[in-house]
């Protein structure tokens, strides 16, 4: 039976996925860049009800408190669409390693997204790079394909642990 909303079921799934591709590895960014987003979301939050705690001590703030709460409501509606809008980016930018591609789908905003790949046999080099103190610790930085199609160079940022995925990498390259 047709549907117009016929979802796959598998977690291994995407589109575009070619007859006898084998997904071997998914990953998003390194969780440090949406957890520190998070960090700034709680400060937000947390905005409102200090500057309640400072205005409610003034004279005139009675009078204005109905107005101060709808800016509040107002201001809470903002901060609960930008933080969908950091999780959609965050949950929605993947990198995925197949048994016979390198694909990256980067969510840039609403309804605008990029999507790289580049055939495993075109790959002619394969690096990381880790970059600063926290990146050193929480051992994530930067993947860097280079091929030999017309993108010349794939770069795939902020991706956890790059030493790894850059041995994926060069073991599906080795089986072809």
């Amino acid at each position: 039976m047709f549907s117009l909303f016929s979802f796959i079921k598998s977690k291994n799934s995407f589109e575009g996925k070619l007859p006898g591709e084998r997904v071997i590895f998914i990953t998003r960014k390194h969780w440090f860049f949406f957890f520190l987003p998070l960090l700034i979301f709680f400060f937000f939050f947390l905005l409102p009800f200090l500057l309640y705690l400072w205005l409610r001590k003034l004279d005139w703030f009675s009078s204005f408190s109905s107005l101060f709460w709808f800016l509040v409501s107002l201001y809470f509606l903002f901060l609960w669409i930008s933080l969908f809008y950091a999780l959609m980016r965050y949950i929605l930018t993947v990198t995925i390693v197949t048994n016979q591609r390198v694909i990256r789908i980067e969510t840039k905003g609403f309804f605008n997204y990029e999507r790289a790949e580049t055939e495993l046999k075109r790959i002619q080099d394969v690096a990381f790079k880790i970059y600063g103190i926290f990146g050193t610790f929480l051992n994530f930085g930067n993947l860097e394909i280079q091929t030999a199609g017309t993108e010349v160079k794939f770069i795939f940022t902020q991706l956890p642990n790059p030493e790894k995925i850059k041995e994926i990498v060069i073991r599906e390259m080795r089986k072809i």
